[in-house]
């Protein structure tokens, strides 16, 4: 359980925590955001068997990826939020969004061969991407009509 709360948690606030200076609003307003769709999702995939964290709680489940959905998650909705809003790359919004959706599924890939999550009731990385396209658009939902009623800071 200190792994994920040190590479779940920690390190990406730790990271994030000079965009959080530069984009505040930005920060509050989607991180809790990602973090209730990524509890959402994590819970509905523990419940029906298709992933679990280790370790592995048996009174609550779900408490052992609570350190991912309320900062590696955060973090990453935030930032794609950011990376879109700001058109730091030249590149089509969609394709950030395949990068984003990628680049988390690598990272959940790694983490399903360390042993830090396993797999079960068919669930393969294929579903894991489709998870995190369907979270991410979430997000994206979540900000477009959030965004309406802020401004990014500049």
């Amino acid at each position: 359980m200190l792994y994920n709360i040190i590479f779940g948690f920690i390190i990406p606030w730790v990271l994030a925590s000079s965009m959080v200076r530069k984009q505040p609003i930005l920060f509050i307003v989607i991180s809790p955001v990602t973090a209730i769709i990524s509890i959402t999702i994590n819970t509905i995939g523990i419940y029906f068997g298709f992933w679990n964290f280790k370790p592995t709680f048996k009174r609550i489940e779900t408490i052992s990826d609570l350190p991912m959905d309320l900062g590696l998650y955060a973090v990453l909705g935030s930032l794609l939020i950011y990376t879109l809003s700001k058109r730091t790359f030249r590149l089509h919004p969609f394709i950030i969004f395949l990068i984003f959706c990628l680049l988390t599924t690598i990272l959940e890939y790694t983490a399903l061969l360390f042993g830090f999550v396993a797999y079960g009731n068919g669930w393969n990385i294929g579903w894991t991407f489709i998870s995190y396209i369907i979270g991410y658009l979430c997000v994206i939902t979540a900000w477009i009509i959030a965004k309406v009623h802020i401004e990014v800071v500049k």
